[in-house]
This record gives structure tokens, sequence and C-alpha cells, in this order.
């Protein structure tokens, strides 16, 4: 009875050795540390509707990754929509642009193939109501705009990010843009151009991301 008792306890001892075996000890410093840090860079395009015109959206940024699940960092983001004839100007004319700030984020279950990220941009930029097809004449860029504007924006979005390798990411996102009021206006009459919400609106596009997660 002692002999089975004692062979017991031996192999419970030494199941708790070797499910131990494989953690790592958790210090405030060092490599075993409770926080681990990483970083990476992505190109996000985008489509949106700017003053009911299909609007096409190219941006990057670039995060610092607290622990995989928090990300803190800068994004920018450049916009151009389609050409329509404005017949005040005999002219077509586009709404050209961009915006950028501090960027972070939220990543739900990082560890996950398939998982969540919550990011947000804040910060401001600027659009102008530009003639289409600027060219270069007599070595110069021929570039007329009717008006223009800056502005303030926040933009929160969702993404739903897939683990391609262990460098890459790819994540599929909807976000709102909301910023202040646009006030673009002909020179000639000072009539408004678009509506003061003009660049408010929802955007859907995929980012790809490449870095340490």
């Amino acid at each position: 009875m002692k002999k089975t008792t004692i062979t017991i306890c031996l192999l419970l001892i030494a199941t708790l050795a070797f499910s131990q075996e494989d953690r790592e000890m958790k210090t405030l410093f060092g490599n075993g540390g409770i926080y681990s840090h990483g970083g990476y860079g992505g190109i996000t395009t985008s489509y949106s509707s700017i003053d009911n015109r299909d609007a096409i959206l190219i941006g990057g940024r670039g995060a610092w990754l607290i622990n995989h699940r928090i990300g803190i960092g800068l994004a920018g983001t450049g916009f151009l929509t389609e050409a329509r004839t404005d017949t005040q100007l005999n002219n077509r004319y586009e709404y050209i642009g961009g915006y950028g700030g501090l960027f972070l984020e939220f990543i739900v279950n990082p560890e996950s193939p398939v998982h969540l990220s919550f990011p947000i941009t804040i910060g401001a930029g600027g659009i102008a109501y530009s003639r289409a097809h600027n060219s270069f004449r007599g070595g110069d860029f021929d570039f007329f705009e009717e008006d223009s504007q800056a502005f303030f924006v926040v933009e929160p979005g969702i993404e739903l990010e897939l683990n391609v390798i262990k460098f890459m990411r790819v994540a599929f996102g909807v976000s709102y843009r909301h910023t202040s009021d646009i006030e673009l206006n002909y020179a000639s009459s000072g009539q408004a151009i678009a509506p003061k919400d003009a660049l408010r609106g929802l955007s859907g596009g995929v980012t790809l991301k490449f870095g340490k997660f």
C-alpha cells in the first residue's frame, strides 16, 4: 500500500514538473517581462462617397504594438473623387485632398488566425475643389483650384483581421469619417460648392500590414 502511494505521488510530481517545463517565468524586467513590443507598417486602399461622388482613398499607417493588442502611431490618407462637369465654371472639377494624425488601435485576440481590431485616427487635413486633368505646360505644373479649406477629422473603424503569415496580416475594414464643417464657395458668386457635411461618411477597404506582431 505504501509503495503504491509513493508511486502515485512520484507520478504526480513528475507530471507537474513536465507541465511547468515550457512555461516562461514572468518578471517586471528583461526578456521574460510582462509586456512585449512590436510594430508594423500598413497600406490601405478604400472606397467612399464624397459629395455623392465616387472616391478612392489611399493611405498608410505605422504603429508601435504593446503586448500584441494596443497600437500607437501615425496614419495618413489621400483621396480623389470622380470628375464632373461644373456648369458654373464650364469645366470638369473634382475634390482632392488628404488627412492624417494620431493613430490608435485595440486588437482583440491577436493570437487567433481571425480576429477583430478597432482603429481610430484623430487629426486634420485639407480639401480642394480642383479642375480635373491638370497638366504640365511649359515645364510648369498647371493646377487650378476654385476653393480649398482645412478641417479636423475623427475616424473610428472596425476591421476583420487575418493572420496570413507570421509577419503579414490582411484586414477588411469599415470606418466612419467625421469632420468639421466644410465651406467651399465659388469665387465669383460666393455660392456654396458643397454641403458642409460633404466629407462625412463611411469608407470600406483593405489593409495590408507587415511587421512584428
